[in-house]
This record gives structure tokens, sequence and C-alpha cells, in this order.
């Protein structure tokens, strides 16, 4: 039985359609993982709970680069500056969390909680993308504005290289994400 996440990739515009350009095809796939590993990270504990909250920081982490090394700049340009810049805001939340996530043990009083906060803020993200900034993004992928096909092959390729830089390093290396503290100064 799917938890209380999970069951909403098969309903209304969390479902990856048919005629999903290929940036919102991997994303909304990528959307699905989240809401899986966060319905797990809900009734785990311990180490369970410790290897799936590493396991959603570094997925995490590389979702929000690809997004905001590509597909965000493709997009503001195209369908206005206000759903791109709020993404970066919430991202920049959820880089926070997992920035004190990383520096834990998982034994913590607090650490659960923090994973459950990552959720609750990372859901209320992507459920924002496949419902409204997806919509906007396949409008202008229709009328030729953007290419969505070109973009996702573009993303598709940056989260391999990122992966095997994981793979390689422990790390992902040097990303050109957007500057946090620009958020915070502004």
């Amino acid at each position: 039985m799917a938890g209380k996440y999970e069951a909403r990739n098969t309903q209304g515009d969390h479902r990856v359609l048919d005629d999903d350009p290929k940036a919102i095809a991997l994303l909304k796939e990528e959307h699905r993982i989240f809401r899986k590993l966060f319905d797990r990270a809900e009734k785990a504990e311990g180490a369970d709970l410790k290897a799936v909250a590493d396991e959603l920081c570094l997925r995490l982490t590389v979702h929000m680069t690809i997004e905001e090394e590509i597909l965000y700049p493709a997009l503001k340009p195209v369908i206005g500056a206000d759903e791109v810049d709020e993404g970066i805001v919430e991202h920049a939340s959820g880089k926070r969390i997992i920035a004190e996530l990383e520096q834990l043990k998982g034994t913590e009083e607090l650490f659960k909680s923090k994973v459950h906060v990552l959720g609750e803020e990372t859901i209320h993200h992507i459920d924002e993308e496949d419902e409204d900034l997806f919509a906007d993004a396949k409008e202008a992928h229709a009328k030729g504005r953007i290419d969505l096909d070109a973009v996702g092959d573009d993303m598709r390729a940056r989260q391999a290289q990122l992966y095997r830089q994981v793979e390689e390093t422990g790390e992902v290396g040097v990303t050109c994400e957007t500057d946090a503290d620009e958020i915070a100064h502004v």
C-alpha cells in the first residue's frame, strides 16, 4: 500500500504522461522516487532512517543541481521569473536542511524531525512543479518557445555526470547552482 506521498504518483499532474517532453518526464520520474523515499523515511528508524536520509540527500542534491544549472535558466526567459525564483528559494531551504542532515549520525534527537521537515518542504515544492511550473513549461514547449526534449537530454547527461562523480570521489563535486548567499542578501 502506498504511503501518503507515494499515493500522489498516480494522481493528476503527478503522473508521467506520454506527451511529457523529456525534461518534464525526467523530473516527474525523480519526483516519484522522492515521494516513495519520504514515505519510507516516515516509517524508518535508526540505521534504516539514516540510510534513507543519506539517499534522499544525495538524490535531492543532484536533482536541484540539474534544475538550477539547466532547467531554470532555460525556463526563466520563457515563462518568467516568478515560478523559477520561487523554486530557487525553496531549494535554498532544502539545501540548508540537507547540510544539517549530512553532519549528523542519525541518532540525534531531532534527526527524524529534520528528515520529516525536509520531506514536507520537498513534497510541497515538487507538487507545485508538477501542477504549475511544468504546465507552463509544457505549454511553452508546445508553442515552440523552448525545446524541453533537448533540455531533458542535457539534464540527463549532467545527472549521469554527477552520479559518476559521486561514485568516483564520494562527492558531487563542483556545480554551478544558484548561489544561496544571493538569496540571503536580498
